[in-house]
């Protein structure tokens, strides 16, 4: 009786297995150029990218990626943007929006100050209580104070208590780099677009030919196109370990690393791989190189990130 090596059936059991793991990684990382749901909005006046996110129920974040947007106030009027996974146009943009209605703000409660005893009045717009020579008609001496018949000319201070009422419409948010947007709507946080520059680097030198999203034929583009010299070498966008190293029908040599956070980065159309599955690789270290065009073509390197195995914006990520 023939016995069966141990170790060819844990290795054969380990690729069964490692094949089964990252099957939906990998049919979602290949699909560079794929149809996708989703529908046509033209900009009309007085819509922001705030205002359509809102109307059709997506991230900013996500409106963003999906059409390269990297400024919210560049989106000019009769722009046409692409809505993923939208089932019909919203004609009605801002009047959708206007349904929504704001929070009540605490700053609105008129709160009594501690300082004031019951059955006397607050001085307006003053938490602090005053000293009475600053509450009294009166001067020093005695004397009723002179009241000037000139009007006062008006403060550029605005009191809180006279301030305008808040109005039911919602007025986007203003994006400002670097910090935090506070407003929620309807209990979520309201979104504002995000970078990440320091989490990759360029896995290739070279000029992109075709970014994220939406492409010209009507494809949906999983990252981007990189024309690069011949025989360029490829890194490592970000540290990791290899999990796929191998040809694939239709996209040529491919290498798949996993990074830490939910991570993955993709490279295909490769020539030369030199990482095999289960390679430790440093962010910068060379994984392969690119081959020589075919025909007159250029060379180019096709490069996804995903996060949760969701295809992102690489433009959003790359310094």
């Amino acid at each position: 009786m023939k016995v069966c090596n141990p170790n060819r059936i844990n290795m054969a059991w380990r690729l069964i297995i490692t094949t089964f793991l990252f099957a939906n990684l990998l049919c979602a990382c290949t699909a560079f150029d794929m149809k996708t749901k989703g529908v046509y909005h033209r900009v009309k006046s007085g819509e922001t990218l705030w205002s359509i996110a809102k109307a059709y129920n997506i991230k900013i974040q996500e409106l963003a990626e999906a059409n390269n947007i990297t400024d919210p106030n560049l989106i000019g009027f009769d722009s046409v943007l692409f809505i993923p996974n939208a089932d019909e146009v919203i004609d009605g943009v801002m009047h959708s929006v206007s349904e929504v209605k704001p929070p009540v703000k605490p700053a609105q409660r008129e709160e009594k100050s501690p300082f004031i005893k019951p059955g006397k009045e607050e001085p307006p717009g003053n938490k602090v209580p005053l000293k009475p020579e600053a509450l009294s008609t009166r001067d020093a001496s005695g004397g009723k104070a002179e009241v000037s018949s000139k009007p006062e000319p008006k403060s550029t201070v605005v009191n809180s208590k006279e301030a305008a009422p808040v109005v039911a419409a919602i007025v986007p948010p203003k994006q400002e780099t670097g910090k935090k947007v506070e407003q929620k709507i309807n209990g979520t946080e309201s979104d504002k677009i995000k970078f990440d520059k320091e989490r990759f680097i360029w896995p290739v030198k070279g000029k992109v030919r075709a970014k994220f999203g939406i492409q010209p034929n009507g494809m949906y583009h999983n990252g981007i196109t990189i024309a690069a010299k011949e025989k360029a070498p490829v890194i490592a966008a970000a540290g990791g370990i290899v999990i796929f190293s191998a040809p694939l029908r239709d996209y040529g040599e491919t290498i798949i690393i996993k990074h830490e956070d939910n991570y993955a980065t993709v490279y295909t159309n490769l020539n030369n791989r030199i990482v095999k599955v289960d390679d430790p690789v440093k962010k910068g270290s060379r994984i392969a190189f690119l081959g020589k065009p075919e025909k007159r073509g250029e060379v180019l390197l096709n490069f996804e990130i995903r996060y949760k195995n969701k295809a992102r914006n690489p433009l959003f990520f790359l310094p």
